[in-house]
């Protein structure tokens, strides 16, 4: 245990504590379009029907409904492919799905006429063929999940000029749902809808511009497309031209208003943004420094469970910045952190493990977390493994 710590001692004096905390700054991802509430009717109170001998049938009535409530003459009687007993002679039956579908017909009941096939009635405009792909995507209200489906009501919503059934449509090229991949589809998609002014294709469209994704990569496009949804307050378009801002790209570096676009983002509890802003309140990065405003957003990425978030929280707990120092604190966020692959926490787990720092040394331990983080091309944690000999 000494030999191994004497090891683990002399790599930390060598990194000087720059290895064990860093900014995140992903490209970003495609957001999937925000999916609309289920709307359901409000069922009325079931009638009941005394069944009579002479004048009363039990009547089958079929329904191509995966949820429908059924009306008699106005009365709600439940659901429909159910028996139920019904007068002889003319009646008016309704079937409703929820708030997209339904169907009215008249029936004549009688002794030889007792079965009905109620075929069920979609109705057309793009509101409600976005709300049956949404029903078909999520499998909801009855509705099987079926992407196949889905898709189909997402065409006929998109090509009414639906800008939320349009951005689906990018998506599930985007990701293949019932479709050949096709980043350019998914271009063609999210562009139709950013035109009109939808902030989540605006976004997404900003990010295939970052990325290269259907498009020639182009940061001038990405930086302008993610303006236009930052402005709305879309919370990831907020994000990324924060990223624009802190790097340069399509637009003049400016620290300040990355930090002013991360804090946007990071107060609607957008994790990434969180992180970023504590980071730049770590170096001072567009905003006076501050460590404790660095654990305020560290914590609050942290608690939702970003991995690069909780590593440096746990940095900040074992050099007492911005909070008193306590190793304990420290091991605990590191360990989440590993728990989730992050090598740079499972290098500053192994170096607990192997100090005594916030958790009774252990060998084993410590040069299992120093393995996970060497397998995943941690240099420090290679070193300490090539000088143990392992």
């Amino acid at each position: 245990m000494k030999r191994l710590n004497c090891i683990l001692v002399a790599v930390a004096l060598m990194v000087g504590g720059s290895a064990v905390g860093q900014i995140y700054i992903p490209g970003g991802s495609i957001q999937k379009p925000p999916i609309p509430p289920a709307k359901q009717r409000t069922k009325p109170k079931k009638q009941v029907r005394p069944k009579k001998q002479a004048k009363y049938y039990d009547v089958t009535f079929t329904s191509n409904a995966y949820d429908g409530d059924l009306y008699i003459d106005g009365d709600y009687v439940g659901d429909a492919n159910t028996i139920w007993p019904l007068k002889a002679g003319s009646h008016t039956v309704k079937v409703v799905a929820d708030y997209y579908n339904d169907y009215s017909t008249t029936v004549n009941v009688s002794s030889s006429k007792k079965s009905f096939d109620l075929q069920l009635t979609e109705k057309t405009d793009a509101e409600s063929q976005l709300m049956i792909g949404a029903n078909f995507h999520e499998g909801r209200l009855g509705y099987p999940q079926n992407y196949s489906e889905a898709l189909r009501h997402f065409r006929i919503a998109a090509d009414k000029g639906s800008v939320n059934a349009q951005n689906c449509l990018g998506y599930y090229y985007e990701n293949g749902y019932a479709v050949t991949k096709s980043s350019t589809e998914a271009v063609k998609w999210y562009r139709k809808a950013a035109e009109q002014g939808d902030a989540t294709a605006q976004c997404n469209l900003g990010i295939c511009f970052y990325n290269g994704i259907g498009v020639t990569q182009n940061y001038t496009e990405a930086f302008n497309w993610s303006q236009k949804a930052a402005e709305q307050g879309h919370a990831e378009a907020q994000y990324n031209l924060g990223l624009c801002y802190g790097l340069g790209n399509g637009v003049t570096q400016n620290y300040t208003k990355a930090a002013k676009w991360y804090q946007e983002a990071a107060e609607q509890g957008y994790a990434d943004a969180q992180f970023n802003l504590g980071y730049c309140y770590a170096h001072g990065q567009g905003v006076t420094q501050s460590y404790t405003e660095a654990v305020k957003w560290y914590r609050k990425a942290a608690e939702q469970g970003h991995a690069v978030a909780q590593n440096n929280l746990g940095l900040c707990y074992a050099r007492g910045q911005g909070v008193a120092q306590n190793h304990t604190e420290a091991v605990k966020w590191y360990r989440k952190a590993a728990e989730q692959g992050y090598a740079v926490a499972q290098y500053n787990l192994g170096m607990c493990y192997g100090k005594g720092e916030g958790v009774s040394p252990n060998e084993t331990e410590a040069i299992k977390w120093m393995r996970k983080a060497a397998a995943q091309g941690d240099e420090g944690a290679k070193d300490i493994l090539r000088q143990l000999g392992l």
